[in-house]
C-alpha cells in the first residue's frame, strides 16, 4: 500500500469515529428499551438480512473510511451494545474504501463477497461463511465488486490495541492439530461435562487479558457452559448443536455464526468427531 494512502488515512480524526460509534450505540439502546437481546443470536451463512432491518450509517468517513472508488453506502442492524462492545449485521454496497479500523473486530461474511488487503500486502477474498480478525488502527483496503456484501460482526473499541496483520479464517479450512494447544478440562472455561470425554484446544491469535481471539476445537461430547465472556464465533469445520436457557436449539454448520452474551447458560453438543470455530471473546467490565 502506498505511503501517501497511509498518510491520508492517518489524518482522519478519531473524534468523528467516536461520534459515529456513539450514534450506533444510541440506536441500540432505543431498541433495547422495547426488548432485551436474547442470550444467543444466530447468523446463518448465505442468509441475507432484509434491507428493512438496516439503519443508514451515513458516509464511510464516519467509520474511518476514505472512499477511493464508487459511491458505497453503509448500513447496519445493531443486535448488542454494551460499553465499548458492539455487535450486529453490517452492509456495504459496491465500492473501494481505505479503512483505518476504529475498533478491533471479528466478522463473518453472511452474503456477497469482499476483497481485503492489509498494509503488509496480504490479500484475501472472502465469501459467505469466511471470517476475519482485524485489530484497531490497522489500515485495510476494502473492495466490493458485487452489488453488496453483508457481514455479522463483534467489535471492541479501546485506546491501546496496536495495528497488526489481519487474520483470515476460511470455511472448511480447519487448523491442524499441531498448531493447537491443549486447554485442559472444559471446567476451566465454565463448562460441566454431561456426557462423553470432550477435549478442548485452541490457537490463540490475539489476547490482552480481557479479550481473546483465535481458533477453538472441541471433540465429541456434551457440555453445559456458563459462558464466562461475550463471544462471537463462526464454525470452520464440523458441527455443533447449541441450546440456550430459553429453549432455543440450533445446529451450526461451517460458516454459521453465533453471538452469546456473558453469563448465558448454553448446552453444547458435538455429536461427531470434532468442531472447530474462529472466535473473539471479551470479558465484560
Amino acid at each position: 500500500m502506498e505511503p501517501r494512502m497511509r498518510n491520508r488515512v492517518s489524518r482522519i480524526k478519531f473524534a468523528s469515529v467516536v461520534i459515529a460509534v456513539a450514534c450506533a450505540i444510541a440506536v441500540a439502546a432505543c431498541g433495547a428499551a422495547a426488548a432485551a437481546p436474547p442470550p444467543m443470536i444466530v447468523y446463518w451463512a448465505g442468509e441475507k438480512v432484509p434491507e428493512s432491518e438496516l439503519i443508514d450509517l451515513g458516509p464511510p468517513e464516519g467509520l474511518g473510511g476514505t472512499v477511493l472508488e464508487g459511491d458505497p453506502k453503509i448500513s447496519a442492524r445493531i443486535d448488542y451494545a454494551q460499553g465499548n462492545l458492539l455487535a450486529g449485521v453490517f452492509q456495504a454496497t459496491r465500492g473501494t474504501v481505505l479503512i483505518h479500523f476504529p475498533f478491533t473486530e471479528h466478522a463473518t461474511i453472511l452474503s456477497g463477497e469482499v476483497t481485503l488487503t492489509d498494509e503488509w500486502g496480504n490479500t484475501a477474498h472472502l465469501g459467505a461463511g469466511d471470517s476475519y480478525f482485524i485489530t484497531q488502527g490497522s489500515v485495510i483496503l476494502w473492495e466490493v465488486r458485487g452489488q453488496r456484501v453483508q457481514k455479522t460482526f463483534f467489535n471492541r473499541t479501546t485506546e491501546d490495541d496496536p495495528p497488526a496483520r489481519m487474520v483470515i479464517y476460511k470455511k472448511h479450512d480447519d487448523v491442524s492439530q499441531s498448531k493447537l494447544t491443549d486447554l485442559g478440562p472444559p471446567e476451566g472455561l465454565g463448562g460441566t461435562v454431561v456426557s462423553g470425554d470432550p477435549q478442548i484446544s485452541a490457537r490463540i491469535d490475539y489476547g490482552d487479558g480481557r479479550a481473546t481471539a483465535g481458533v477453538f476445537e472441541a471433540t465429541r461430547g456434551d457440555v453445559l457452559i456458563d459462558f464466562p465472556f461475550t463471544e462471537h464465533a463462526t464454525v470452520i469445520e464440523g458441527a455443533v448443536t447449541l441450546t440456550d436457557e430459553t429453549g432455543q436449539t440450533v445446529r451450526l454448520l461451517p460458516g454459521d455464526s453465533y453471538l452469546i452474551k456473558q453469563d448465558s447458560l448454553i448446552f453444547w453438543e458435538v455429536a461427531r468427531s470434532f468442531v472447530q470455530k474462529s472466535f473473539f471473546n471479551v470479558v465484560d467490565e
